[in-house]
């Protein structure tokens, strides 16, 4: 069993991961990554290991295809795409369809702002990762991630009552979320 505060440090150096191999694009040995964090090298990998992290001859990857999700047509395991944007500084277009009507939802994005959401009352499903203290300030941070798109709010509905602790933000909100997320990840005095 892990404590909230291994998990918390577990996601603060997942998050210096992502943004050092710009979102698994090119490796970084364990010990370059530990060193930025300002951590033991066997801290590190264990972290990285409780984070479900590939350690491969030294070298942290992204290696999100060989990480099965928790349950079919989960995202649990892959690359949050506003985390994504905000990381590496990229424009993201995210094609996907509405698990409840089929509809093609299409959200173009960049770290600082929206530039297109179709059709325009989409929605982000985000999934609310337990036993994950972020502050900013004084102010508590939900760690959230993007599990799914959704054509409105009507349409999440469901998904909602299956996922108590879900969230449904409209994707200009859940941006500014991410931002703020970002924001109390690297308060972190090591990153």
């Amino acid at each position: 069993m892990t404590t909230r505060t291994d998990r918390t440090a577990a996601v603060r150096i997942a998050w210096a991961a992502t943004k050092l191999t710009r979102a698994g694009r090119h490796p970084i040995a364990i010990g370059r990554l530990a060193a930025t964090v300002g951590m033991d090298p066997a801290e590190a990998h264990r972290l990285m290991d409780l984070m479900g992290f590939v350690i491969r001859d030294g070298l942290v990857v992204m290696d999100r295809g060989s990480r099965p999700a928790e349950r079919p047509g989960s995202d649990r395991y892959r690359v949050d795409l506003f985390l994504l944007a905000v990381a590496t500084g990229e424009p993201v277009h995210a094609d996907a369809v509405c698990p409840a009507t089929g509809a093609r939802v299409r959200v173009h994005f960049t770290r600082d702002r929206v530039l297109s959401v179709d059709p325009p009352h989409a929605v982000v499903a985000a999934s609310r990762l337990s036993g994950i203290d972020l502050a900013l300030g004084q102010d508590y941070v939900e760690a959230l991630v993007c599990t799914e798109f959704f054509a409105s709010r009507e349409a999440a509905s469901g998904w909602l009552l299956e996922n108590i602790d879900g969230r449904i933000l409209s994707v200009p909100d859940y941006l500014a979320h991410t931002r703020r997320m970002v924001a109390a990840l690297e308060a972190w005095p090591t990153i």
